[in-house]
């Protein structure tokens, strides 16, 4: 009887036609039902064991949203239906910008895909029994690496028994089962460098000497010294060891990653063995962002929109979800102006191997050839 009631008021209320004024009974009983009225009203279908969750129902109750906001939020008058909002009320327009459509911060631009397509080439898959990660050429046969990967290599024969087990680096790993396009070259492991940092992450390491290294650009020129604290950024590595992906990443601010992790329920570990790196990333170093690239991406270069290295990817936290799915909540890299600055008081001599570090924006083209 309620409803038939409210029914019955509402409809007399939207009489154009209407002349005489609303009662004040009839007026105090649509007050008192808009002030019991529940949100879930608005869905004209409910859910249920005799009528199901289906494709139609979800599609119907869009609809039903839809259709009210047009009724409630833009103009009556406006028989066009051209937009206008009530009282130039943009707030829902705000809110769908916002929220809804699809993240704007994500494209990048298109030249970037140039001089990328040309220093994937000197990125490779690392790896030594079951083990992997991603490095890249610095110069000549110098690689650089986590020092995580490295250590992950070294449990790897321990667990083996086998010392002498290869750490090789597998270049244009690009397709999934097409080993005769893959070059791969044994470490030198007679020569190490001992150019490293465990605390910062990274080891270099150098490569036998092999024709397969000739057409490769020297990433280490490309290395640049600038702090990122927003932005986006571009991972390429070899996630879970396989074939090469690219993936373009938004920058989280440093004081707030910790609460965005936080806000996605975490719940798991880091992912790799230091875990006292974390704390030294807050005092310098950190650069954190969203990115799917987890497990064998640590090592993988990051770039940033003008196409030059400033962090390498190394740690992060994951959540497990069961049935062999895993979700990433945050991932770090840790940024060149800590690596370069270590190196520099260790006397590693940064300089040889990052020689346009200190090169600034202005004073470099993207378009330019990088080789």
């Amino acid at each position: 009887m309620e409803e038939e009631r409210i029914k019955a008021i509402t409809n007399k209320a939207q009489n154009p036609n209407r002349t005489e004024r609303m009662s004040h009974e009839d007026l105090l009983q649509l007050e008192n039902f808009f002030e019991n009225f529940h949100v879930y009203d608005v869905y004209t279908h409910t859910a249920s064991s005799t009528s199901p969750w289906n494709k139609g129902v979800r599609k119907s109750m869009v609809e039903n949203v839809k259709d009210l906001a047009r009724k409630n939020l833009l103009d009556p008058q406006d028989e066009r239906s051209n937009g206008e909002f009530v009282g130039n009320d943009k707030k829902i327009h705000s809110l769908a910008r916002n929220e809804l459509t699809k993240n704007k911060s994500i494209k990048i631009p298109a030249i970037l895909l140039r001089r990328l397509g040309v220093l994937i080439k000197s990125i490779g898959r690392i790896s030594c029994g079951r083990k992997s990660g991603t490095c890249w050429i610095v110069s000549g046969r110098l690689v650089i690496t986590c020092h995580h990967v490295y250590r992950s290599f070294m449990q790897e024969r321990r667990e083996e028994s086998n010392p002498t087990l290869p750490i090789e680096v597998s270049f244009d790993y690009f397709y999934t089962g097409q080993p005769e396009h893959i070059h791969t070259i044994e470490v030198d492991e007679d020569s190490d460098p001992e150019i490293e940092n465990f605390r910062l992450d990274y080891k270099f390491l150098r490569l036998k000497e092999n024709q397969a290294l000739e057409d490769r650009d020297s990433l280490g020129q490309f290395v640049r010294n600038r702090s990122l604290d927003d932005g986006l950024v571009i991972i390429i590595g070899h996630p879970k060891g396989k074939k090469m992906l690219e993936e373009t990443c938004v920058v989280i601010r440093k004081f707030l990653w910790r609460t965005q992790a936080q806000r996605r329920q975490i719940s798991a570990g880091l992912h790799m063995t230091n875990d006292n790196l974390l704390n030294k990333f807050e005092k310098q170093g950190c650069l954190p962002y969203d990115t799917t690239l987890f497990y064998g991406s640590s090592g993988s270069p990051v770039f940033d929109l003008n196409g030059n290295i400033v962090a390498m990817h190394t740690q992060g936290y994951t959540l497990d979800l069961g049935e062999d799915h895993e979700v990433s909540l945050m991932e770090f890299g840790v940024q060149f102006s800590a690596i370069y600055e270590d190196m520099r008081r260790r006397n590693f001599n940064p300089e040889v191997y990052f020689p346009d570090y200190n090169l600034g924006p202005d004073e470099e083209r993207m378009d330019e050839d990088s080789n």
